[in-house]
């Protein structure tokens, strides 16, 4: 399967040139001053320099970059371009009634575009390690606290197997950087079957050169993390995005320097108290004949 087409790659780009330009024209230049007198809102433009949305009109972006004093056309014509690549829709949009989190579809369309993931899942198998079984199983839990339908939660998992192709398909997959916690694969969803299943996934998906797999044993003496996040990282000059998940089953993300090295950072203490790669064969090998 070819690499995807980047719409929400190249709205990020689009709303960073933006927010570049503005501060260019003036370092006092508030989203506020920008707007006025424009037919489109604060708000709006807001969403357009975070990513979130993109300006539909190629005469609003027209009037954005007068006002930023931008007349050379061929500069115009070339962020033309970008808006007219920016606002096509994603291809996840046919699950968008699966998708719980309000930022879900966004994650999913950086998620598709992005070089390297680096992720870690301390309760469950990061989303495109798990086998389909696993999957249904994991979202037929999920039904009765939701109150999803059975059509929903069969959208939920061909969504799941969409995205494992990222970093299955022949043509530029993503490289990924997992790291899971013991408990993901002692904890039994759905069967025993099943999660013996789910190991022999890891074990085999571990194999392969762009994916690494390390996990995080239950025992000893080791810096730990609660939650599950990933970074994503573009490529391109785009900055990365960290996206974590919330107490209220929602998504954050973010792309903000900060708030990136900070999970950078914790990323990197994970991996390092975590068993080295090469041993994960042989630890969930292990751990799948245990589980009862």
């Amino acid at each position: 399967m070819p690499a995807q087409p980047r719409p929400t790659a190249r709205r990020i780009a689009l709303g960073q040139e933006l927010r570049r330009l503005r501060l260019r024209f003036s370092s006092k230049l508030t989203i506020e001053d920008a707007v006025e007198g424009l037919p489109f809102s604060e708000a709006m433009l807001q969403r357009v320099e975070t990513g979130l949305s993109s300006l539909r009109k190629a005469g609003h972006l027209r009037l954005l970059l007068e006002r930023y004093g931008v007349d050379d056309e061929e500069t115009v014509e070339e962020l033309l371009k970008i808006q007219r690549e920016a606002s096509s829709e994603e291809w996840a949009a046919e699950y968008k009634d699966a998708m719980t989190p309000p930022l879900m579809s966004k994650f999913v369309g950086i998620e598709s575009a992005a070089q390297t993931i680096r992720a870690y899942h301390p309760l469950l198998p990061w989303g495109s390690l798990q086998t389909e079984a696993y999957a249904r199983a994991l979202v037929a839990m999920q039904q009765p606290v939701l109150e999803s339908t059975t059509e929903s939660g069969d959208k939920a998992v061909r969504l799941r197997m969409r995205r494992r192709e990222f970093i299955t398909r022949e043509e530029e997959p993503a490289q990924l950087l997992a790291i899971i916690g013991e408990p993901a694969l002692r904890h039994v969803v759905g069967s025993v079957d099943v999660m013996r299943e789910q190991c022999a996934e890891i074990v085999e998906l571990s194999g392969r050169e762009n994916i690494n797999i390390q996990i995080l044993p239950s025992h000893g003496k080791r810096y730990r993390f609660a939650g599950d996040f990933s970074i994503l990282d573009l490529g391109g000059g785009l900055p990365p995005q960290v996206q974590v998940d919330t107490a209220w089953g929602a998504l954050a993300i973010s792309g903000k320097p900060r708030d990136v090295g900070i999970f950078e950072r914790r990323f990197e203490r994970l991996s390092t108290h975590a068993l080295p790669p090469e041993e994960t064969p042989t630890f969930v090998k292990k751990l799948a004949r245990e589980i009862k």
